[in-house]
C-alpha cells in the first residue's frame, strides 16, 4: 500500500512540474501614447465593444491576435474568463446587430508588434517577454 501511494504521489508532482508554463499577458501601446494605465475594466469595454475611444478621448484600435493563437486564447479567459469559441459567437451576434465593430486581427505575433509600434491608437496583447523598448504596458491581464 505504501508503495502505492509513494507511486501516486511521483506521478502527481511528475504532472504538476511538466505543465507548459502560461503566458503573462500584458496590454501595451505605442512607447509615445499618452495612455500610462487602463483598468480591467476598460481594457474590457475596449474588447468586447462598449468603448470606442481612449480616456482621453482618442480613437482606439484593438488588434487580436490569430485565433488559433495560444496567447489570444490566455488573454480571453483571464479578462473575461471566456473561450475563443464564446468570444467568436458574442462578436457574430453585435455584427449582425450592426452595433460594434471586433478587435482587428492580426496575422501573427510579428504583425501584432510592428502595428503596435507604427501607430499610437493601436491597443494590444502580448507575452510579457515580447515587450520592447517601441511600447508601454498599460496593463498586466491577470
Amino acid at each position: 500500500m505504501n508503495t502505492l501511494l509513494s507511486f501516486t504521489l511521483l506521478i502527481i508532482l511528475f504532472l504538476s512540474q511538466t505543465q507548459a508554463p502560461r503566458a503573462e499577458v500584458v496590454l501595451v501601446v505605442h512607447k509615445n501614447s499618452d495612455i500610462v494605465f487602463l483598468s480591467n475594466k476598460q481594457v474590457i469595454d475596449i474588447y468586447m465593444g462598449r468603448e470606442s475611444t481612449f480616456p482621453n478621448g482618442e480613437k482606439v484600435v484593438p488588434l487580436d491576435q490569430n485565433v488559433e493563437s495560444p496567447i489570444r486564447h490566455e488573454f480571453y479567459k483571464k479578462l473575461v474568463n471566456k473561450q475563443v469559441s464564446e468570444i467568436n459567437a458574442y462578436w457574430a451576434r453585435l455584427l449582425f446587430s450592426g452595433r460594434a465593430t471586433p478587435p482587428r486581427p492580426v496575422e501573427n505575433n510579428e504583425s501584432m508588434l510592428i502595428m503596435l509600434q507604427e501607430n499610437k491608437s493601436f491597443i494590444g496583447y502580448i507575452d510579457l517577454d515580447d515587450v520592447s523598448d517601441h511600447l508601454k504596458v498599460i496593463n498586466y491581464v491577470n
